[in-house]
């Protein structure tokens, strides 16, 4: 990110009511990602990572991208895809989509509060966090297999979406 700290300022300023989320490049499971919405905050954590590192080590890379404010929900929780494509030719474009995709759910409602950018269980679907919450369920996993969620959609919405 320190080059391109500049351009991710403007855009900032261009959207000074977003809220933005930060993940470390080299790390799984939702660890190190946290969200901000004022420029001090980045500043302070770069500030703070600096103080964190030996010296001659190079500073962890971080990707930080807008954070969706209105996500679609479902039962008022965020959720997230998973989705296996199989690419073997770019030119011509030919992919393959494995049919035993799945999404993971929050445990938590979504809100978009400002008070609530640090709750984990309401923005980060990972099982590595979500398993901690209150609201877990241990024998689904708060997973969906994809096959569920398109009759979800399905009938919610009266979309016929199940059909790729």
């Amino acid at each position: 990110m320190p080059a391109d700290y500049n351009i991710f300022v403007e855009d900032f300023k261009r959207n000074p009511n977003s809220t933005w989320i930060m993940k470390p490049a080299g790390k799984a499971q939702g660890v190190g990602i946290f969200l901000i919405n004022k420029l001090s905050q980045l500043k302070k954590w770069s500030k703070d990572s600096k103080g964190n590192s030996a010296p001659n080590v190079p500073k962890e890379v971080y990707v930080i991208s807008r954070y969706i404010d209105n996500p679609l929900l479902i039962g008022g929780k965020k959720f997230d895809l998973r989705l296996y494509v199989l690419v073997t030719t770019y030119r011509p474009l030919k992919a393959y989509m494995f049919n035993q995709g799945f999404c993971r759910f929050c445990t938590v409602k979504y809100t978009d509060s400002v008070g609530e950018l640090g709750n984990m269980f309401v923005h980060l679907t990972n099982v590595a966090i979500q398993k901690h919450g209150e609201d877990y369920n241990e024998s689904h996993g708060g997973k969906w297999s994809l096959g569920n969620l398109l009759l979800f959609i399905d009938s919610a919405y009266g979309r016929n979406v199940s059909v790729m």
